[in-house]
């Protein structure tokens, strides 16, 4: 027993530190959607950064520069694509007659993007007006604070908390893109000995996890959203035009589909654009309208052949790679990542991913080849 106590006095330093570390994993764990959303922005923002490096020396003014000319649309545009869809993705599943989203901040913001945003129709017609309901949103609320506080609150969240965390995300991934050289440093020079061992092991293993995350999000990532961006577009857009029955139905889930479809090679848009087409030759078959209307037919296909599959194709598909990740896992890894851990799991399923691919390529082999010595 006095062992025991004296080995554990003689790492006591270790204990504190191991109790501290938990301590950190404890307070951050609830914001770990924050810092996952933080660690993207980082490596969407950093080839950005090397490329503005030459003409911006100040680096808080260059990491402006990334964040709010570049990095602040694209997210406005990826959220905002992304609200428009959940509420297509709920009037679709309510329509089936199945339970749609369970009311929320999250559900019920995508619907009043849906009731009152600017779509492309009212782009194309020219109509711009505020719907008056709009106004009567908040029927019965304006003479109470207590009343305005349960609007608040009754959904499981707050105007305040979502600004608060937008807040702490733009603000972690403006210290990551400025202070990444120097969190290098720092680690290098903190953990001399665990850096050198193995013939730089450790130091091996983080480069290519950096290597790869940066292709994944930079490249994969970005891909997926120019790719369903564009489609939403052309979509929307021959809906305007469309006749009777050969409508697309819910234009922008069906674009973003064909953004994540885009990572399979070769045959990737067609699982999504060829069951399509199906539904449509079919719906219009069935109305009678095909024949009426075979020019449009034509029109729409090659429209889609052009914009959505041809021209993403040649521009963005050399962009698209997954380093060292076999692209099969990378997609089980975007598919069950949200299932587990929701809108964020999107990233933390391929940075798992990631860790574990080299953790096994470099690790493992230079410990087992350590061993054997």
């Amino acid at each position: 027993m006095q062992g025991i106590f004296k080995r554990a006095y003689d790492a006591k330093w270790v204990i504190f530190g191991v109790a501290l570390v938990l301590l950190l994993l404890w307070v951050a764990w609830p914001f770990l959607a924050v810092i996952v959303y933080a660690i993207f922005i980082y490596y969407i923002a950093r080839p950005i950064k090397r490329r503005l490096r030459p003409y911006i020396k100040n680096d808080s003014l260059l990491v402006a520069a990334c964040m709010f000319l570049l990095v602040l649309p694209l997210l406005l545009i990826i959220g905002y694509t992304l609200l428009a869809a959940l509420s297509q993705f709920s009037s679709l599943v309510a329509g089936m007659g199945l339970q749609s989203i369970s009311p929320g901040p999250l559900s019920n913001l995508s619907m009043a993007v849906a009731q009152h945003n600017l779509t492309i129709e009212k782009v194309v017609s020219g109509d711009f007006s505020v719907p008056e309901d709009w106004y009567g949103m908040l029927p019965g609320y304006g003479g109470s604070i207590a009343s305005l506080q349960h609007l608040l609150v009754a959904t499981g969240g707050t105007v305040v908390d979502v600004i608060f965390k937008v807040f702490l995300m733009l603000v972690i991934a403006f210290y990551l893109i400025r202070d990444d050289e120097r969190i290098k440093s720092w680690v290098a020079s903190t953990f001399p000995d665990i850096i050198q061992e193995h013939d730089r092991m450790l130091g091996k293993y983080f480069k290519a996890v950096d290597e790869d995350l940066e292709k994944i999000f930079f490249g994969n990532v970005l891909s997926i959203v120019f790719f369903a961006i564009v489609a939403a577009i052309v979509f929307s857009a021959l809906n305007v035009f469309a006749p009777p029955s050969m409508d697309i139905p819910s234009p922008i889930l069906m674009g973003i589909l064909c953004g994540v479809s885009a990572l399979v090679p070769v045959v990737g848009m067609y699982l999504i654009t060829v069951p399509l087409f199906l539904y449509i030759l079919i719906s219009s078959l069935a109305a009678g309208t095909f024949i009426t209307s075979i020019s449009y037919c034509i029109f729409m296909a090659a429209a889609v052949l052009v914009f959505v599959q041809t021209l993403p194709e040649l521009f963005i598909r050399p962009f698209i790679a997954s380093g060292q990740v076999n692209t099969g896992l990378l997609m089980f890894a975007y598919i069950l990542g949200p299932v587990v851990f929701g809108i964020a799991g999107l990233f933390i399923g391929a940075i798992v991913l990631v860790l574990l691919t080299h953790y096994f390529r470099i690790v493992v082999p230079t410990l087992t080849k350590a061993s054997r010595i």
